[in-house]
């Protein structure tokens, strides 16, 4: 069986469903500097993971500082363990030109914008959910430099187009969702759209 090793960007992805995983995947959480909470849920269920998971608490702070701890980590696992698949948990689409260069080089890496994308089917699922259906009509009749760029406006932006009706929870689901379809990215905290 192919072992797997998630690396996760906790600074740029905090929704992380650990249950998703099966026992082929050992994660590392790379937790910023300045971020001062994790979910509980997450921690219980990492907890259930027992030695399959590390926390890495980046000690520096500064653009991209937690990314270079996360190439750096990728890089000694591969050169001890070249078998291994690896899997960045980013929305940040910085890794990219590596990840296609590892591969190159008969490497496995692969980035995902959220674990959604290890389920083809959980996405499709959501793609029928009314509130993602509205979000994605509603940004695609805006104009394109009218949309919002950062994922903090982008999540308040959802809530106003529901009246701030619906909560936090389910505003971060259709962001991941976005995500997972390639509908947007991200790049150094700017989104892109694709549609």
């Amino acid at each position: 069986m192919t072992q797997k090793l998630l690396l996760v960007d906790f600074e740029n992805v905090q929704q992380v469903d650990l249950a998703r995983l099966d026992e082929t995947y050992e994660i590392i959480i790379f937790v910023g500097a300045t971020q001062k909470s994790i979910p509980i849920e997450l921690v219980v269920n990492a907890q259930k993971l027992g030695s399959r998971i590390e926390w890495q608490r980046v000690d520096a702070s500064g653009s991209n500082a937690l990314d270079f701890f996360i190439t750096c980590q990728l890089g000694r696992v591969l050169e001890t363990s070249p078998q291994l698949h690896c899997l960045v948990l980013s929305k940040d689409k910085g890794f990219d030109p590596l990840l296609r260069h590892l591969n190159k080089i008969g490497l496995k890496c692969k980035r995902l914008n959220s674990l959604l994308e290890l389920d083809p089917n959980a996405t499709q699922a959501d793609e029928a959910n009314p509130n993602y259906k509205r979000v994605v009509e509603l940004l695609g009749k805006s104009e394109k430099k009218s949309r919002p760029r950062k994922l903090k406006t982008l999540s308040q932006h959802i809530s106003s187009m529901f009246q701030k009706k619906i909560n936090q929870t389910e505003i971060d689901r259709i962001i991941d969702i976005l995500f997972a379809n390639k509908l947007i990215s991200e790049t150094n905290g700017i989104i892109t759209y694709e549609f």
